[in-house]
Parts: structure tokens; sequence; C-alpha cells
């Protein structure tokens, strides 16, 4: 059995639950309160929000006897992430988010190569496959770039790298259809789902930012946000009941 699907439950499972359904409830109360009004959504915001990866790395940590480092390491660096960009409006915390989530997603890439044969064996159709990542990270940048003017000229290259890192992140996850044969295809999928959520969640936070707000849009990105990092996650643990 490939590396992805070798953790083990622990025999108690009790506290990794509590987590879990911690993790569920903060993330519910978060995103019903983006679709209230001001100031209760902005006391919901703060006090949820540093909450929600902690009870995802706890879960993570006390469901296996052998969690993967580096899935913690992506989701620890999500969580530095979530809390700096609770301050988009100042520069250096705009960029140290957007830092603190490209290097999650090289740990998670890092991952998804180390648990499979890819680096073994590349088939045609993978190989080819990654002209139409490229593509969609180039859509994305393309898309984005009129709007990087003015203020936010300086960050077309951080935009772009990004851009770049989360479609080989979304691409990488496939690698698990490499070798992966005689697993689980919905544990197969999870990864991959979660990374697709993860590139709406950025566009529609880059759209916020640089382009026009629309009503709600906070509440749909953090909730494809939290699905993409529970999904990552889950696809490297155990079945959590």
């Amino acid at each position: 059995m490939i590396a992805f699907f070798q953790a083990s439950a622990k025999a108690d499972t009790m506290s990794s639950q509590f987590f879990l359904y911690a993790f569920f409830g903060l993330s519910a109360i978060h995103v019903a309160g983006e679709f209230l009004q001001d100031p209760i959504r902005k006391r919901i915001r703060t006090a949820t929000k540093p909450l929600l990866m902690p009870a995802l790395i706890a879960f993570n940590l006390l469901h296996t006897d052998n969690p993967n480092w580096w899935i913690v390491g992506g989701l620890f660096l999500g969580w530095i992430g979530d809390v700096v960009l609770m301050f988009p409006k100042v520069a250096i915390m705009f960029l140290i988010g957007l830092a603190s989530f490209l290097v999650g997603h090289a740990l998670f890439i890092y991952a998804f190569l180390q648990s499979t044969g890819f680096l073994q064996s590349m088939p045609v159709w993978y190989v080819a496959l990654a002209a139409l990542f490229a593509f969609a990270a180039a859509a994305f940048f393309i898309y984005f770039k009129p709007y990087l003017t003015g203020e936010n000229a300086d960050k077309k290259v951080p935009v772009g790298l990004y851009a770049s890192i989360i479609v080989a992140m979304s691409y990488t996850s496939l690698a698990i259809l490499i070798g992966g044969s005689g697993v689980g295809v919905f544990f197969i999928a999870l990864p991959f789902i979660g990374s697709l959520c993860f590139i709406v969640s950025d566009f529609l936070l880059a759209n916020q930012l640089f382009v026009k707000p629309f009503k709600y849009d906070q509440a749909i990105i953090m909730l494809t946000y939290l699905a993409a990092q529970y999904l990552i996650a889950q696809g490297y643990l155990p079945y959590p009941f």
C-alpha cells in the first residue's frame, strides 16, 4: 500500500472526533457569520478564524499514529495566512499571508509526490495534462493583470507566482492516480477536489481584493477554503468515524 494510505487510526478516537466536530462547528459559525451585518460579522470572524486551522490540525494529529507532517505543515502555514490576512489592506500582511499559503502549497505538492510512484514513472496522459493546468494558471494571471496597477502594481509577480503554485498543487494532487491501484477511489479524489476548492476560493479572494467584491463573496471564499483544507487533510487520514 502506498504511503498515501499508511496512516493508522489510534485506539481512542474520542479526542480526535472532538476536534473534528469543533472544526465543523466553528466553520459553520464562521460562514454563517459572513451573512450578517457588521459589527456582529466582524466579531464572529475575529473570534472564529484563528481557531479553525488549529482544530483541524489537532484532529489530524490525534486521529492517526503516523501523521503526514508535510500536510500538517501546510495546514499550519494556512493558519498563519488566515491570521495575517485578517488585515488584507496592510501591504506587509498581504505579502506575509501570500507567502505563507505559497509555501504551504509547496508542502502539499511534496506530500502528493512522495505519496505516489510519480518519481518512477510519468504516463503520457499525465504529462499531456500539464498543458491544461498551465493554461489555467496563465488564465488566472491574465484575468487579474489589468487590475494590478497603481498601489497593486507591485503585486504582479506575487500573484503570478501564487497562481502557478496553486494550479501546480492541483496538478500534482492527481499524481496519486499513478501507482495508486488497489486503493479507494473516494480517498484518491479528496485531495484533488480539495485543490479545486482552493482554486475557487483564491480566485474569488483575488477578485474581492483587486476587482470588485460582490454580496456574500466572503462566505463563499471561506466555505470553499475550509472545504479545501479539510479534504486535503482527510485524504491522508483513516475514516473519521
